[in-house]
């Protein structure tokens, strides 16, 4: 992972808060990858090599991956199988709205 990257403090800030890395809503489901672990899974992922832009940080648990996109913090999501970057959905503009959108909002992850 580029060690340039500082993760956004709302997303720091929500992780070291957490219990539980499982998150569902009346949107679906998603969970989030440790940030102990991150490292491995994008590198498993091959993330750097495929979609050099972003980090993932989750999975809606059917093989569509949750990023966050390096050069602006905005939230994706990109499917695992075949990931490129061009594939990248817009679901948020931080990791806060994400949160938001996907508690209260009907924000589909494809």
């Amino acid at each position: 992972m580029n060690s340039k990257f500082e993760f956004p403090e709302d997303y720091i800030s929500f992780m070291n808060n957490l219990d539980d890395y499982e998150i569902n809503s009346e949107n679906g489901y998603i969970e989030l990858f440790p940030i102990d672990e991150l490292e491995d899974i994008n590198n498993e992922y091959e993330t750097n090599e495929l979609a050099p832009n972003f980090v993932a940080i989750g999975t809606n648990g059917g093989g569509v991956g949750i990023f966050i996109n390096k050069s602006n913090n905005s939230i994706y999501s990109i499917p695992f199988i075949g990931m490129e970057e061009k594939d990248a959905v817009l679901l948020a503009n931080s990791f806060s709205e994400f949160l938001y959108k996907f508690e209260n909002d009907d924000l589909e992850i494809y």
